[in-house]
């Protein structure tokens, strides 16, 4: 008999003054604006991880590539200790040679950081890309029109 719908959510606000009205919206849009920033908050603070929980968890991650590479260090450790033993008169030279290689990885992971840092922070410009302006493209077209 009676077929009307019942609605769930008549959030329906009536207003004659267009001031009050205004102020309303803009006190909902305020609301949903916090409440999405406090969801993207919550959000962001879940996927947070400590440094070193993310390098156990990377570690694990890369097992199959860093696990050869420790029993590459161990042959070459055990190795040179042998040879060392054998002929003690070239443990400086084999130790500096060593130290010397060392040095030069460190010194290209430093720079390799100081570039990447560079990049990050938006200070480093690469010498082999030019940009070219608006005003350089223009010239050479208005050049090229005129003698026609």
């Amino acid at each position: 008999m009676n077929n009307v719908a019942e609605i769930e959510n008549n959030n329906v606000y009536i207003n004659y003054s267009e001031s009050k009205s205004d102020e309303f919206i803009l006190k909902q849009n305020i609301d949903a604006l916090v409440q999405s920033k406090n969801e993207t908050i919550q959000r962001i603070a879940q996927d947070l991880v400590s440094i070193p929980a993310a390098l156990v968890r990377l570690k694990w991650q890369n097992r199959r590539e860093i696990y050869p590479l420790q029993v590459k260090e161990e042959i070459y450790g055990a190795t040179i200790a042998a040879i060392i033993e054998q002929h003690p008169e070239l443990r400086e030279k084999i130790m500096g040679r060593l130290e010397a290689n060392y040095q030069h990885l460190v010194s290209r992971e430093s720079a390799t950081l100081r570039w990447s840092r560079r990049l990050s922070e938006g200070e480093y410009r690469t010498s082999t890309v030019s940009t070219v302006s608006a005003a350089a493209k223009e010239a050479p077209a208005k050049a090229s029109s005129k003698g026609k």
